[in-house]
Order: C-alpha cells, then sequence, then structure tokens
C-alpha cells in the first residue's frame, strides 16, 4: 500500500535544482533536427516520476570534458561543484578566465563546466518515429528546459504545476530546430492543461485499479536513471586529472596555489536504495509544497512517517 501512496503524492521541492549497451536502461529519447521534417523535430512528451527513486526523477549533474595532451584521449568528469564541494576545475578554469592573458582566456575553454538534467518521459506523439509512441526513456536535456520545468512549479503568476504528477502533470511540446551549429529549444513550451497520464490509450484514474495499473507500466520503463547522479571521484580519477592539468596549464605556480586550496580527499558515497516500497515511504511523509525557499535537488528528504498497512485508500491519498 504505501508503493502506492508516494509515487502519487510527489513533493514539488524534489524537481527545483539550485544553481550550483543498448539495453532498455540506455535507451535515450533523442529529437534531433536533422531527423524532423524541414529540420525541425516536433513530438509530445510527458515527464513522468522515477519509479526505481522519486527523489531522483530529475538528476543534475555539472561535467567537464577533458582532453589527455599525451594520448589525445578524451574523456568526462563530473564537477564537484554539482555537489556543492570544492572543485580544481572550476578554480583553474576561473583563474584562467580573469587572467590577463588572452592565452591563459583562451586555455580556460579547456576546463569550462557543462551541465546536464536526466528525467524520465513518456512519448505520447511523435511522427517522426510513431514506434516510440508509448514508450518510457530517459531524456537528457539543458538549462533552458530545465528552467520551463522549474516556471511551472513556481511560476510569477498563476496557480503552480508540478509537471512530473501522473494525474495533474501537463504534456511538453517538443519544438528542436538547428540555430547556427547548435540545437535550439526556444520553442518549446508545456501544453494544454493539466490531465492524467495514459497507459495504453486510457487515461487513467485515481483509484486503486488505476494506480496498480500505472506502477505496473512505469516498470516497463529504464530504471537506472540513478546511474547518471554525481559520482565521487576516486583515488585514480584525481591522480588522472591532476596530471592532465599540470600537462595543459604553463603556470606551474598558478596550479600549486589551486591546488593548495582545493581538498583532493574523497569521500564514500553511501548507496541509495533501489527498493520501490523505501523511496515510496521517504516521499509519503511530505505534501507537495511550492512556496518554500529554493531547495536543492540533492538534500535528503525529511524522515518519513510509516502507514500502518490497514490504512484505507482515503487515509493514504487525503493529502493529495
Amino acid at each position: 500500500m504505501s508503493e502506492l501512496n508516494d509515487i502519487f503524492n510527489l513533493d514539488g521541492d524534489m524537481f527545483v535544482t539550485k544553481n550550483e549497451g543498448k539495453s532498455k536502461d540506455l535507451e535515450f529519447y533523442k529529437p534531433y533536427p536533422e531527423d524532423g521534417k524541414d529540420g525541425v523535430y516536433k513530438s509530445l512528451i510527458r515527464f513522468i516520476p522515477n519509479s526505481a527513486d522519486p527523489k531522483k526523477s530529475k538528476i543534475h549533474k555539472y561535467y567537464v570534458y577533458m582532453k589527455d595532451p599525451k594520448t589525445g584521449d578524451g574523456f568526462s568528469v563530473d564537477c564537484p561543484s554539482t555537489v556543492g564541494k570544492k572543485s580544481v576545475l572550476k578554480e583553474i578554469f576561473w583563474k584562467l578566465k580573469n587572467s590577463h592573458s588572452a592565452a591563459d582566456q583562451d586555455l580556460a575553454k579547456s576546463f569550462a563546466r557543462k551541465e546536464d538534467y536526466y528525467s524520465l518521459v513518456q512519448i505520447v506523439a511523435d511522427k517522426h518515429r510513431p514506434e516510440l509512441e508509448g514508450k518510457i526513456m530517459i531524456f537528457k536535456f539543458g538549462k533552458k528546459i530545465n528552467d520551463l520545468i522549474e516556471a511551472q512549479l513556481k511560476p510569477e503568476y498563476g496557480d503552480p504545476c508540478n509537471p512530473f504528477d501522473l494525474f495533474d502533470g501537463k504534456l511538453f511540446g517538443v519544438h528542436v530546430r538547428k540555430v547556427g551549429e547548435w540545437n535550439n529549444y526556444d520553442l518549446c513550451q508545456f501544453v494544454g492543461e493539466r490531465c492524467p497520464i495514459t497507459v495504453d490509450g486510457n487515461k487513467m484514474e485515481k483509484n486503486q485499479e488505476g494506480m496498480n495499473k500505472i506502477l505496473e507500466y512505469l516498470k516497463t520503463g529504464p530504471q537506472n536513471l540513478s546511474s547518471f547522479d554525481y559520482k565521487e571521484w576516486d583515488e585514480n580519477l584525481t591522480e588522472k586529472v591532476m596530471e592532465i592539468i599540470r600537462m595543459t596549464v604553463p603556470d606551474g605556480r598558478l596550479v600549486n596555489d589551486i591546488m593548495a586550496g582545493v581538498s583532493s580527499s574523497t569521500s564514500t558515497s553511501q548507496p541509495s536504495s533501489t527498493s520501490a516500497n523505501d523511496f515510496l515511504n521517504d516521499v509519503s511523509s511530505t505534501k507537495s509544497s511550492y512556496a518554500k525557499p529554493n531547495q536543492d535537488f540533492l538534500e535528503p528528504a525529511a524522515p518519513s512517517q510509516s502507514k500502518s498497512s490497514g490504512s484505507s485508500l482515503e487515509d493514504l491519498y487525503a493529502d493529495l
């Protein structure tokens, strides 16, 4: 019963982020302009919660793409600033960016942060790839789309809406085109009124039967979204990053000053539970709230108040 409770009682603050092979679990939804009509890709999707861990229904990460000067190999490194830690990558970027040397300013590009967001989406309508309609896939997006999500959660005017809500969310119109060399998402927008999720062509009702059917449907989608979360550096990665920095930045004194001020120690993260029962228990203790101050999406949820197994459906959803 607790599994039913929390996936349908989502706290809107969970989705507000501070500025700071080919298996099912790796299926990305990629609406590229070149795959659309006349260089424009249009589709309709719906953001949905992550049934494996609702608190990680939207994952945000800063990263830096680094290149080994000796081998030419490139790789992506999670930036510790994602979780509010000091980052040698961020520090060295700003040192070079603020330098009076044009060469240093150009070199700063090698350490520039990028950011991505990951969520699960239901493909509602896609005339370019109709075989995807009804599927749950991973959607990687940037700040512009995240701003649209947060504008729904905490609008300047009007009533808030949680796009991830399974009964009161809104559909999202994807509109991707090329502007110069880049994919542009400026014309994307939430569309229509609030509506329940549709499964097998039927709008789901907020009753036990409907919720059971939704839970089974969510299990058909990817279950590994948390694998995109920030990962701590181990000793080998730390040494590799530091070595590339030393080879890339000619000013040894600058490098030493930065490294002296940034701790290179790593901590071992506690693995989060992948049990739907566990995460639903966590979410059940909170009401949806949109009026609180900005709260870090990675901040742990308040301890849950467990429901007795004999609670009625009405009791479980009294706060929805």
